[in-house]
């Protein structure tokens, strides 16, 4: 063992450039640092005893040699050419990338490849000083080796790569033969794409490399090759990336090339060999453009033939990029980050993205990491594991630097296993675990597709603690993921949503809506352009909350709204840039906005920007949240805002129906489950009510000449029964009024306040001794049943006077022993307001159906 080694500790304490080992050092040989297991142990033939001044390695790669000079031997080019020629030997036998000779006042750079002087990206010299201590020097270093090859000496500009075009021909390829569907044929890409990437990168070396395997043509035929591949490649990878013992996932999942039992998929062999060849002709994949993963998708998405099932995972990279420009100042140590339904993984990548380097730090092979992200998917069925998979795959591409600087893979496979799970237990998926108050930020685009819904429904009426965690019942897997997102932030949390317009529009949903206002401080709700999603025309918002740290607080903060006709792209297949991008001015708008909310209030000049008092929203629980309808006519066609076009296609007709089924079906659900088994006593209405007729004195004269701020009932039904407002009123309490003529005889409303009636309107005092046994709310739904069936005279003439609707008997409940049952009513109100929002909420859709046509494409460029 060399005496220099021991004596300075160098084999357990090494100094270090960045994350690299550098032994300085001029009295140990080669053949020593091999014993000492600094070098790979092979035979490095006539240098073996040879020693060197300096070595930079990575595990036991040797990045450089270094030969130190005094200034009066490296003062003339022959004697840098003399002291860089000595040492070209020994770097090539033991595999450095680069020779770097100095006399600390000059450096030389060599390219061990060529013997050639290291250039800049102009053709001069590269003299950048070397300086052990220089804490950029790694950098450096790293952009050096990863432009030079045995064809190039100079520095290249650190240009991006997306090699979207190879993915295309790829998929041309493997589609040819196997038939296999875009998404299977865009996982097997990304398998050999990993692959690919991981050789250029140096994690896979010798017998697992991409060449290796492309060399092993010259001695072997195709199906030989592909067996390799299979048995022994593919093995090496999951070993340095082991798998999530718990969803059995890790970063590639290809299943065309290799079947699922891990074998060769025989009569593959020759286009596997030409997908090799492809990526050899592309060149190194080593510093990927993020968002080539985005247009990757995008590709085998116009492909694909189930794209509509994607439509929950594939989020277009500028709304991904606003939304997470929206959260960026939440970014604090120690925060845990959720995107509980992740896809691919984009959310939580893309806010960390420029932070990797600091939040993320390699220490004694182990990473230290400064926040967590958590992603979760569903996996219940086999195909819906391969999203999980590509997240890591994601994860792998967006921690290349880190990667490349530290090859402690497994490290690294198990940073990306914690950080994007399978929920493989059942049909819920994330929904499936009842998590309270856990999460700092969440940033998501849950599902919104209401297809298959009533079947987690059904799943968590199974379990009581989920059926106590899912209390409100919205619509839709929306409705279920919006309760688990506010359930599961932190106090003070925050999240970002992209939510569907049903939350904001469905009377079935005004719980949600109320919920939401109670666990919730609304930050933002920013109105998206239909088709902004690649499978969907569905019209969506991005909704900003922030989590009350006391549900007791009440929001006294106005509410930013934003209305956006563009997002900075086409809205088609294509999916082009365009210059509008009114999405990219509500960020930076509402980032102001939270620094500044009164000042901004005030000085606001955006036409496409209000701020809102918070009683825009609590007042309407009950109506809606649409913020669209915030503008005028007039002012919309200031802004160019032009009414979406009401064609669709029939396929999106048979999503909508498909939708409209499920929620059907939904309701038939809930109908049936509140079934009631009461008993019952009947009442005459004169033995419940005081009975009373409106006034003859109200005439269009007198009400005219008395206006004031107190309504007048009458026998119409809409305005709420509303005729006239006069300065005075008849009546101050809670009681019934019923309309006693016209086309809707028998309506009965619910009143409480202050008015008057006509002599066509009548009403109903509830009589002492039963005001605190009888609801009115219970009375009021069954009259407005009941009595309509009693009218009198037909057309024009139906008649519902005092004298007839006395004797007509109402049904009320009675418990075992007999007595009126308040609960009993109370159950049959939420019952009967149960079918009214029902039938609501189908009404909507068939007007909604009504509107539209429907484009059926007969082929190419041809519509009808």
């Amino acid at each position: 063992m060399s005496e220099e080694l021991l004596q300075r500790d160098l084999l357990r304490n090494p100094e270090k450039i960045g994350t690299w080992n550098f032994y300085n050092i001029g009295a140990t040989s080669i053949n020593a640092l091999k014993e000492a297991g600094i070098l790979r142990n092979i035979d490095y033939g006539d240098v073996a005893r040879k020693k060197v001044d300096a070595l930079i390695t990575k595990q036991k790669e040797v990045i450089a040699v270094i030969e130190h000079k005094s200034p009066n031997q490296f003062n003339t080019q022959s004697k840098k050419d003399s002291a860089i020629e000595q040492e070209f030997d020994v770097a090539r036998k033991i595999g450095a990338k680069l020779i770097i000779a100095t006399d600390t006042q000059e450096t030389v750079w060599v390219n061990v490849l060529t013997g050639n002087n290291i250039k800049n990206e102009d053709g001069s010299d590269f003299n950048y000083l070397f300086n052990s201590k220089d804490q950029g020097l790694q950098k450096v270093i790293i952009k050096i080796i990863q432009s030079i090859n045995d064809k190039n000496d100079k520095i290249l500009p650190q240009e991006l790569i997306a090699p979207t075009s190879l993915a295309k021909s790829i998929w041309q390829d493997i589609w040819s033969v196997s038939g296999a569907t875009a998404e299977n044929c865009l996982y097997t890409f990304v398998e050999l794409f990993i692959f690919k990437y991981l050789s250029d990168l140096g994690v896979l070396q010798g017998f697992y490399s991409f060449n290796d395997l492309l060399n092993r043509y010259k001695t072997n035929d195709d199906n030989e090759v592909l067996e390799y591949y299979a048995t022994a490649v593919r093995p090496e990878i999951k070993k340095k990336f082991p798998e999530n013992p718990t969803d059995r996932t890790t970063i590639i999942n290809g299943t065309i090339f290799v079947s699922k039992d891990q074998k060769a998929v025989s009569g593959y062999s020759t286009v596997f060999r030409k997908v090799l060849e492809r990526f050899r002709d592309y060149g190194k994949l080593e510093h990927i453009d993020h968002d080539f993963k985005s247009k990757l998708f995008e590709s085998f998405l116009k492909e694909s033939i189930s794209k509509k099932n994607w439509g929950q995972f594939f989020t277009p990279i500028k709304v991904v990029r606003a939304i997470n420009e929206m959260a960026k100042s939440e970014l604090k140590p120690n925060m845990i980050i959720c995107d509980p339904a992740c896809g691919v993984g984009k959310f939580p990548l893309e806010y960390i993205k420029d932070n990797i380097n600091t939040l993320f730090e390699v220490k004694d092979g182990k990473i230290a990491s400064k926040v967590k992200i958590v992603g979760f998917d569903k996996g219940f069925d086999k195909d819906e594991q391969k999203t999980i998979i590509l997240a890591k795959a994601n994860m792998l591409i967006y921690f290349s630097e880190l990667i490349l600087e530290n090859q402690y893979t497994q490290e690294f496979a198990t940073l990306f296993n914690e950080s994007f799970i399978l929920k493989t237990n059942s049909i819920l998926g994330t929904l499936s675990e009842p998590i309270q108050e856990v999460y700092d930020l969440i940033l998501t685009n849950p599902p919104y597709v209401t297809s298959g819904s009533s079947n987690l429904k059904e799943e968590i009426t199974k379990d009581t603690v989920l059926r106590n965690y899912y209390k409100i019942n919205g619509i839709g897997v929306e409705g279920l993921f919006m309760e688990w997102i506010i359930r599961a932030l932190k106090p003070n949390g925050k999240a970002f949503i992209v939510v569907p317009d049903g939350i904001f529009n469905r009377q079935n949903d005004k719980n949600l809506r109320k919920f939401i206002l109670e666990e919730c401080f609304i930050d933002a709700i920013i109105s998206l352009p239909v088709k902004t999603f690649f499978t969907t025309p569905k019209k969506t918002y991005v909704l900003a909350v922030t989590k009350k740290n006391n549900i007791s607080e009440k929001q006294v903060d106005p509410v930013f709204t934003y209305l956006c006709s563009e997002i900075g792209e086409s809205r088609d297949n294509n999916r082009f840039d365009i210059e509008q991008n009114d999405l990219q001015e509500a960020v930076s708008l509402f980032n102001a906005f939270k620094g500044s909310k009164e000042y901004i209030t005030a000085n606001n000049t955006d036409k496409r920007c209000k701020i809102q008092n918070i009683e825009r929203f609590t007042n309407n629980i009950e109506n809606h949240w649409i913020i669209d309808k915030d503008w005028s006519e007039q002012e919309k066609i200031e802004l160019g805002v032009t009414v979406e076009s009401e064609l669709i296609t029939a396929e999106e007709f048979s999503d909508l129906l498909s939708e409209v089924s499920d929620t059907i079906h939904e309701h038939s659900n809930a109908i049936k489950g509140s079934q009631l088994n009461t008993r019952y006593m009947p009442k005459k209405i004169s033995s419940i009510f005081t009975i009373s007729k409106g006034k003859g004195e109200y005439t269009k004269k007198f009400m005219n000449s008395h206006k004031g701020d107190y309504p007048v009932y009458s026998s119409q039904t809409f305005d709420d029964g509303i005729i006239a407002n006069i300065n005075t009123y008849d009546y101050d309490c809670e009681c019934l009024t019923w309309t006693t003529d016209g086309t809707y005889v028998g309506t009965v409303f619910l009143r409480n306040g202050k008015f008057s009636m006509t002599t066509h309107c009548g009403a109903l005092f509830l009589k002492e001794e039963y005001k605190d046994k009888i609801l009115l709310s219970y009375l009021h739904c069954v009259l407005n049943n009941i009595l309509p069936l009693h009218k009198e005279g037909e057309r024009s003439n139906k008649r519902l006077g005092s004298k007839r609707i006395s004797n007509i008997e109402i049904p009320i409940p009675i418990d075992d022993m007999g007595n009126i049952d308040i609960q009993g009513q109370q159950e049959i109100v939420e019952r009967y307001n149960l079918l009214q929002e029902i039938k609501n909420n189908i009404a909507v859709y068939k007007e909604k159906i009504d509107k539209l046509n429907v484009v059926i494409e007969v082929n190419a460029g041809l519509k009808i």
